[in-house]
């Protein structure tokens, strides 16, 4: 097969963008010119690796910063205010970006590229992360925080979606799909969908429901290769004492941070364990820590979580799958969205105690999480089990295969065109 240009579309935290740089890495070593779009912040760490980059919308983590509490309703309505703006400056971008490209592929929240492929007759793809994203009777939908509903409600909770969208998003949509010339479409997510989902994402810890009714491919998660060695620092804090406790929330911003640590080190002090911080960013020379802990900046966790004895994070999609691949327990503490579902499964797959939504977290709680996934041995255990089946370079192989044969096959001509929703 000759190779193709292909343009990789998302709009998100780096979490969200990490797993497609590993796709884009995969299909460049199959002689496919790739191009990532992204919010502008992370154009060094991805041109570092050796993909080309084009900037999308605004600066995601000011956003983040922005909205720190956009699980509660005033919050809320100011992003989803921000976003319509967003999804507005995306249609101006896109289709100077994916201009002569042979394949697109949407992520995250790029809710404008299939109206720009639309438009340039492209072909069109999407990059779900979890399961969740697709409507189904067997989860809610992505933004409930209840995740053990009965399915008339998971059920409503979809249709409660589909009309919050229409309210809030298919205007704005079918507004820029008019300049354009196109037809208005009648579902937002549908049409973000499309027709052809890759689900990345490890079966072992979510399978994809047996009556989601589209066409779907789960590939395993997307795992970035690291390209870089541990500091001496952090090797020389692994060798002094015995398996500390990860602890990282990822993108997600609190303006709380100190008294977050604080409550963990009083957690650590009352458990005897060590621990590892990343992710904080305030003057850790305020606190009273000790030879016990080391904070430190952002480091591939395939590189850290093999050597801790627990991970707890936020449960984010990446996070979650990195840690099940490390065979080490989890305690998760979900602030928003889709890190309410993995919680849940990790839960449910025996990889950890039961989360602690963010809201409720406290020193005891927290210590009694630590010691309960220390403790039992069966976390541990099912932990190492499910690390066995986990293979990345399987994941990454099938999603290029998943690539090749949906859209560059003689039979796939124009595929990613039919009903735009």
């Amino acid at each position: 097969m000759d190779g193709k240009k292909i343009i990789i579309a998302t709009y998100g935290t780096r979490g969200d963008i990490q797993p497609l740089l590993a796709l884009a890495l995969a299909l460049q070593g199959h002689a496919h010119e790739v191009r990532l779009a992204a919010p502008p912040e992370h154009a060094t760490w991805i041109t570092d690796r050796g993909c080309a980059f084009s900037p999308l919308g605004s600066d995601f983590s000011q956003v983040i910063n922005r909205y720190p509490h956009v699980h509660t309703l005033k919050p809320l309505i100011d992003f989803l205010d921000f976003f319509r703006h967003e999804i507005r400056k995306q249609l101006s971008q896109l289709p100077g970006i994916i201009d002569g490209a042979d394949l697109v592929l949407g992520a995250s929240l790029c809710m404008g590229l299939r109206s720009a492929a639309e438009l340039a007759g492209i072909p069109y793809g999407f990059v779900a992360m979890a399961p969740q994203m697709l409507p189904s009777a067997q989860h809610p939908f992505i933004a409930a925080k209840a995740q053990n509903m009965p399915l008339f409600l998971n059920r409503l909770s979809w249709k409660m979606a589909r009309w919050i969208d229409q309210l809030n998003l298919r205007a704005v949509i079918n507004k820029e799909r008019r300049n354009f010339g196109l037809t208005p479409i009648k579902d937002v997510l549908s049409h973000v969908l499309g027709n052809h989902v890759m689900v990345a994402s490890d079966p072992v810890l979510a399978e994809i429901p047996s009556d989601v009714g589209l066409d779907c491919t789960q590939t395993g998660y997307l795992h970035l290769a690291p390209n870089q060695r541990l500091p001496n620092e952090l090797e020389e804090f692994f060798a002094s004492g015995p398996a500390p406790v990860y602890f990282g929330f990822g993108s997600m911003s609190t303006r709380d941070q100190e008294a977050l640590v604080s409550l963990i080190l009083k957690c650590l002090d009352s458990e005897g364990r060590r621990g590892i911080f990343t992710g904080f960013r305030f003057d850790q020379k305020q606190l009273a820590t000790s030879a016990d802990c080391i904070f430190i900046k952002q480091i591939p966790h395939s590189l850290i979580f093999p050597r801790v004895a627990a991970v707890v994070h936020h449960g984010g999609s990446g996070t979650t799958a990195t840690a099940a691949m490390a065979g080490v327990p989890q305690i998760i503490v979900p602030h928003i969205l889709d890190q309410y579902y993995w919680a849940e499964r990790v839960f449910r797959r025996g990889l950890g105690p039961s989360p602690i939504r963010r809201s409720r977290l406290t020193a005891g709680r927290m210590a009694k999480a630590i010691h309960e996934s220390l403790s039992d041995n069966g976390y541990q255990h099912r932990a190492i089990e499910v690390a066995k089946t986990i293979k990345p370079g399987d994941s990454l192989r099938q999603a290029v295969e998943f690539v090749e044969a949906t859209f560059f096959s003689d039979e796939s001509t124009n595929s990613g065109l039919i009903s735009q929703n």
